[in-house]
């Protein structure tokens, strides 16, 4: 357990009303379980004198917000997707290499939330199992394809079983892993697999797909948000900025996909540093340009991106997508009540009071850092975004001293599937025209994109 919220755990165990689980009790290796044994033992493994599920009043409590979920799962129930909690996300999904057959398969049988994560695993395994015969038939192209189906399909599972340690999620974590080396293994391995250690003892995963050719490249380092781990964003068959010539990355930094598996939790600080250091191993390549850095951040990487850039002068270009720039208590007290849970989990944070308290100090960080950012920014939003709202933008916008940009999409919400076919190129093209050329000092520039335009 990070020991910079262990105090805090272990307040939270000893009080078995206030256990987090959607899921059940914690299995018996999560260290939450170690922290049941603390406290008024003295640390010698003597149980605390608690109720236990199903008796008395020590009946479990589930997570925050709980009372809701009856809500949650009658919503599901009554869509044909996910676009009931995340408007647009189904043009995303289709953007990130998500096909209509996997999707379809899980959320014609969804029943409710908890059921969400076994369907996903279901298909993962399936399409494994049709990457498996087409690679024994020598049909390495079509492997390839179903290994990263395959791959996706368990990130979703795992993704949505908050839990460290939980069985399941391991299970499914690991199904990722399998995936997406045999994915890369069955390419030629042209996609390369790394890690850095950004603090003692803790490390940073990322996936780099160097371009081909002699010479220095512009190169993209891209942060998925709190909903993504690195595999949604690799795009293996359709990366916006590979195709543009561009070397390209993307990591799982502290709080995401392969740094929860192992117990490297997000604070308010780490993922910048983390960020860095895998800047630090991008600039020794030699095909990268090291005056040509750009970083894009999705959703909660918006942010990140952000605190990435305000104390690394080497990122040259910085876009933002999915605006997550405001205050957190749209996302974490007013929006679907999955976001808190997950970021809670993404902090190892488990209890709510101490979790709402580590919110606030984290919103009156994020203003005196934007004004630090020296990079060319880019912003990309939707006006309808239900986590962002435009006068959340105005603010954060006054306060860059940047050359900045804005896109605002009219009648687009926060996955901004609705536009997400032309608005990703137009992104990469950006991107690419600021790392060669830069913007003048004194750019200021918004455009309002109008819907179906």
């Amino acid at each position: 357990m990070d020991s910079a919220n262990t105090n805090r755990n272990l307040r939270f165990a000893a009080d078995p009303l206030r256990r987090l689980t959607s899921h059940g009790d914690w299995p018996e290796d999560s260290p939450l379980n170690q922290a049941l044994y603390l406290l008024e033992s003295g640390g010698d493994k003597t149980r605390l004198n608690t109720h236990t599920k199903g008796e008395g009043s020590g009946m479990r409590r589930q997570a925050s917000r709980a009372n809701q979920n009856w809500i949650f799962d009658n919503f599901l129930k009554l869509s044909d997707n996910e676009d009931v909690l995340h408007p647009g996300i189904m043009g995303t999904r289709y953007e990130r290499g998500f096909r209509h057959q996997d999707l379809e398969a899980v959320y014609s049988k969804v029943s409710g939330r908890r059921s969400i994560p076994l369907l996903w695993g279901k298909q993962g395994a399936l399409q494994e199992s049709k990457a498996i015969a087409a690679e024994e038939a020598g049909n390495l192209v079509t492997a390839a394809m179903h290994y990263n189906r395959a791959g996706l399909c368990y990130g979703r599972g795992q993704h949505l079983i908050p839990v460290d340690g939980h069985p399941r999620k391991k299970e499914y974590y690991a199904g990722v892993s399998r995936c997406f080396d045999k994915m890369r293994e069955v390419r030629g391995g042209d996609i390369q697999k790394h890690q850095v250690e950004f603090d003692p003892g803790k490390n940073a995963y990322f996936y780099y797909w160097p371009q081909e050719g002699e010479g220095p490249k512009p190169t993209v380092l891209l942060i998925p948000g709190m909903d993504m781990i690195k595999e949604d964003g690799l795009l293996p068959y359709n990366n916006w900025f590979h195709a543009r010539g561009m070397n390209f990355a993307i990591m799982d930094g502290p709080g995401q996909g392969e740094c929860n598996i192992n117990q490297v939790w997000v604070d308010h600080h780490n993922y910048a540093r983390a960020g860095s250091r895998v800047i630090d191993w991008l600039t020794e390549r030699e095909e990268v340009d090291s005056s040509k850095i750009g970083i894009m951040g999705m959703s909660m990487g918006s942010r990140w991106t952000v605190e990435i850039a305000a104390q690394d002068d080497r990122v040259k270009a910085v876009v933002g997508q999915m605006a997550n720039v405001g205050p957190s208590d749209i996302i974490f007290d007013q929006a679907q009540p999955n976001f808190k849970r997950i970021y809670m989990y993404m902090t190892n944070i488990l209890d709510e009071d101490a979790f709402d308290e580590f919110v606030e100090e984290r919103d009156n960080i994020w203003l005196p850092l934007v004004g630090k950012m020296k990079s060319n920014y880019l912003l990309v939003a939707g006006d309808m975004d239900e986590l962002c709202t435009p006068d959340d933008i105005d603010v954060f916008f006054a306060h860059l001293t940047c050359p900045r940009e804005l896109w605002l999409y009219e009648g687009v919400f926060h996955p901004m599937g609705e536009v997400a076919a032309d608005m990703y190129p137009a992104i990469a093209d950006w991107m690419l025209h600021t790392l060669e050329g830069g913007l003048p000092a004194d750019h200021n520039k918004r455009v309002i994109v109008p819907e179906g335009g």
